[in-house]
């Protein structure tokens, strides 16, 4: 398969990931009402407590992992491209470290000024960790699948229990700089807090397995070649869809109100909601595998609507960046502070509107051919500028969190090698 004929799956996963993130972020900034489950207000009205419901068993704790299978699917990448065209396997590695150490960099300016849950710094702290099991063979980071698998289990389960029982205090502070009403201070808290909200959300949530498990379907191809793999996709949909959503249940009655959970119990069904998201977010992947997979099958290339996911999949750094900006902009205090007048439904309607902004921006930089702006600096970070290598790499734009997109060829070059 040439690169012109790999599949756009991830890509277009990527451009509805992150209509999932903005779902997942947008209620965070809602100071109506106490904090309730998750990052969701408690109450409302029967419309914002459906919504409540459906967004904890079909969004919350699914996007994170289908956006780490991903990250994970695109380094896979990186590191075959550079084999196959000579690279050693060390300076392959070392190139996964300067990604990751320039992403933690983005993540943290993204945490410090923008928004406290950051994701782009804890995947570039994994790849740090997890980057030399990618240049080696199928046995290791098999076993890496299956040790940090257990590792996360146990962890996600002691982690979600401790944070439930322990005192809530008031909205405000569970909210901590989201909910604050002076930028300046926010900021100077923000960075006392930069060491450990990586750790928090590697320990808390199982990342580096969804990783790793992304790092195997590329070597495999799941989504470069889902035609030839559509059995498993169609297994992984069904049995992890399932697993997913019946995993979510629990944990949606507790935040739509219609269960008044003890805080252990909460804590319990957290867990359960945390480790069986990990099986939804592998099935929305899946589900793009198949989909492309059909239209293969009919001889079609991608519509309207998903070229318009891939644009967004190919600048996926720049759209995320761009996209919890806007969150932030409409939704906090310290700017329009619109989070202080809706609910679940407001936030929901507003998340939606600002994903379709950015689809629409991606879409016009795709038909200009421009890259993303953060996505082309991200790139001339790590591989300098194109005399320095050669020549300019013929990828069109880049990829958060792969970087670059997968199916493009990367050239390796003496400098890089």
């Amino acid at each position: 398969m040439t690169p012109a004929e790999r599949s756009p799956a991830p890509d277009i996963a990527r451009g509805f990931m992150l209509l999932l993130i903005a779902l997942a972020h947008a209620p965070m900034y809602v100071t109506t009402s106490d904090p309730g489950v998750v990052t969701h207000p408690k109450g409302g009205d029967a419309l914002d407590r459906a919504i409540t419901f459906l967004s904890l068993d079909l969004v919350d704790n699914r996007a994170y992992p289908m956006f780490a299978a991903l990250f994970g699917y695109g380094m896979a990448m990186l590191v075959m491209r550079q084999r196959a065209a000579g690279t050693s396997a060390p300076a392959a590695g070392r190139l996964l470290r300067r990604r990751a150490v320039f992403l933690i960099l983005f993540g943290f300016v993204h945490f410090v000024l923008i928004f406290p849950a950051d994701i782009l710094a804890p995947y570039g702290v994994a790849a740090l960790a997890l980057g030399w099991l990618l240049t080696r063979g199928d046995r290791a980071l098999g076993r890496g699948v299956v040790i940090s698998a257990a590792a996360a289990t146990v962890l996600a389960t002691l982690l979600s229990i401790a944070v439930a029982m322990e005192e809530s205090g008031s909205g405000g502070e569970l909210r901590g700089t989201v909910w604050a009403h002076d930028y300046g201070e926010a900021v100077v808290e923000r960075l006392s807090q930069v060491p450990f909200a990586s750790v928090h959300i590697l320990l808390g949530w199982p990342i580096p397995t969804a990783i790793l498990i992304g790092a195997v379907a590329a070597r495999r191809r799941y989504l470069d070649d889902p035609a030839r793999h559509r059995a498993l996709l169609k297994r992984v949909v069904l049995i992890g869809g399932f697993v997913s959503v019946l995993g979510g249940v629990p944990l949606a009655l507790v935040g739509a109100g219609s269960w008044q959970a003890g805080d252990l119990a909460t804590g319990s069904v957290t867990a359960l909601h945390v480790i069986t998201g990990f099986a939804g977010g592998l099935a929305y992947a899946a589900a793009f595998g198949l989909f492309v997979a059909r239209l293969q099958d009919r001889g079609r290339t991608p519509g309207p609507v998903s070229g318009a996911l891939a644009a967004v999949g190919r600048r996926s750094l720049t759209c995320y960046l761009l996209q919890s900006s806007l969150l932030a902009l409409v939704l906090a205090r310290v700017a329009f502070g619109v989070g202080d007048r809706i609910h679940a439904t407001g936030a929901a309607v507003i998340a939606v509107c600002v994903w379709l902004t950015v689809l629409a921006v991606a879409v016009a930089l795709e038909r200009a051919g421009l890259r993303g702006p953060l996505d082309a600096l991200l790139r001339r970070l790590v591989y300098g500028r194109p005399a320095d290598r050669g020549a300019e790499p013929a990828t069109r734009g880049a990829a958060l969190p792969e970087t670059e997109p997968v199916g493009k060829q990367e050239p390796a070059t003496r400098a890089e090698s």
